[in-house]
């Protein structure tokens, strides 16, 4: 579905019009023909309809789809609470005829007719799974290599089952897919799940709202994630609004914040100026700054690793607690160590030693769904080390011996004679160290 009527809801162009210029240019890049139809109103919003009155709540949103019937075409929607809306209209009226035909009646003063029959999708749900997130990757031109991002979903892009069923509601994983897509590497963090809290600034509970933001952004300042990013322009407005409210009080949180689609835009090419990010309230610079301290980082990496390899091995960490070492030295954590390759600190990696307890075994590999493991970036960093002087002596010594003689060690003949073994034939030892040293001048 490359076609269809877009429904911005109120927000978003009220308020937040970066996230409507984002998600234009982001559509325009993927080749979508877009509709925008006249006589839409607000989706409406739950909390300050539908507590007042279901019928008006249902009768409303009806007459937005109604009208998307109408042009023959399905919606997609950017915001997770005209998408809720939406769903559970179509939910609720697939079942409940007697008040679908009340509905109807009313909606003949503008020979309209709903029918129910056309498909609602968000904007996240038609990237992952009418797009899917290999297409969106071929399309990024500056990927976001190095950078932690955290995502938020928002309750109502999950909840309730059975009217949104498109992801897991406990569990989700294709915003963090799309991300993935993106280069950048998803940050896992405690309250994840947990809603944003912003709707309690609707009904007067403003320290509760805020109570939920701060808990959030400080899970993720633990996290040292380099932004958020959500798919809501409500849960945009909590996390950056009242993220920035918490700043004037002097509370010490700075997560950027991102709606997807700014994200794909600028992973896409688009400047920030012509996104328009000067103009959230929580200043994204400092993201800035270090994705393109990370692209520094990146080439200078690229002289020593092959960096999609290493960008896609720290973005999985599924063999996080496989290796034999970690188990024993809970100090040792390669993953960690790839990690720390990516923010930029090979030379601290090298001059720290900790690579020299990497013992080849291969089980990373082995378990690697990738086939990638991490033995060959610890091999070369073991190299980096001896190229360097940084390296255990004992290896050094070694070398140096294998390259005089061509062996690492002689037989010890009275141990054979005793066993009563026959000598060993004629080893090429000298052969090898002048092959060797030819090599190396």
């Amino acid at each position: 579905m490359r076609e269809f009527a877009i429904f911005w809801g109120c927000t978003i162009p009220a308020r937040f019009p970066m996230i409507e210029k984002a998600t234009r240019l982001v559509l325009e890049d993927l080749d979508t023909n877009v509709h925008e139809l006249a006589r839409h109103t607000c989706c409406p919003e739950g909390t300050l309809v539908k507590a007042n009155s279901e019928r008006a709540f249902f009768t409303a949103a009806a007459r937005n789809l109604a009208i998307v019937e109408a042009a023959k075409l399905d919606v997609v929607t950017p915001c997770n609470g005209c998408y809720s809306t939406f769903r559970e209209t179509a939910s609720h009226l697939r079942s409940d005829w007697r008040q679908r035909r009340e509905i109807n009646d009313r909606l003949e003063a503008e020979d309209l007719h709903y029918r129910g029959d056309l498909a609602i999708t968000h904007f996240a749900e038609w990237l992952s799974d009418t797009v899917g997130a290999a297409a969106i990757a071929a399309k990024v031109t500056q990927p976001l290599w190095g950078m932690r991002v955290a995502v938020h979903y928002g309750c109502h892009l999950l909840r309730p089952q059975p009217a949104v069923s498109w992801d897991d509601p406990l569990h989700p994983t294709k915003v963090e897919e799309l991300v993935a897509a993106l280069g950048a590497q998803v940050v896992d963090y405690p309250s994840k799940m947990q809603c944003c809290g912003g709707a309690l600034d609707r009904v007067g509970e403003r320290e509760a709202s805020l109570a939920f933001a701060r808990c959030k952004l400080s899970d993720l300042m633990r996290e040292e994630v380099d932004a958020l990013v959500v798919v809501c322009p409500s849960c945009f407005q909590q996390f950056d609004l009242n993220q920035a409210a918490l700043q004037r009080a002097n509370e010490e949180v700075h997560i950027p914040v991102f709606y997807l689609a700014e994200l794909m835009a600028l992973a896409m090419g688009h400047s920030p100026e012509e996104i328009g990010l000067d103009m959230h309230r929580v200043p994204v610079d400092t993201f800035l700054e270090v994705w393109q301290e990370r692209a520094v980082d990146k080439e200078q990496l690229a002289m020593y690793f092959d960096v999609s390899l290493l960008g896609t091995c720290y973005s999985c960490l599924a063999c996080k607690d496989d290796c034999p070492v970690c188990k024993i030295d809970p100090s040792f954590q390669p993953t960690e160590i790839i990690g720390d390759l990516i923010r930029g600190r090979l030379d601290d990696v090298v001059a720290e030693g900790q690579l020299w307890k990497c013992l080849h075994c291969y089980t990373c590999q082995e378990l690697c769904h990738s086939r990638i493991g991490m033995a060959e970036t610890f091999r070369r960093l073991k190299e980096i080390a001896m190229e360097r002087g940084t390296g255990p002596g004992s290896v050094a010594a070694a070398y140096s011996e294998f390259l005089a003689t061509g062996t690492l060690g002689k037989p010890r003949e009275s141990a054979r004679r005793k066993l009563r073994l026959g000598a060993l034939p004629e080893g090429g030892g000298d052969v090898v160290a002048r092959l060797l040293t030819q090599r190396e001048d």
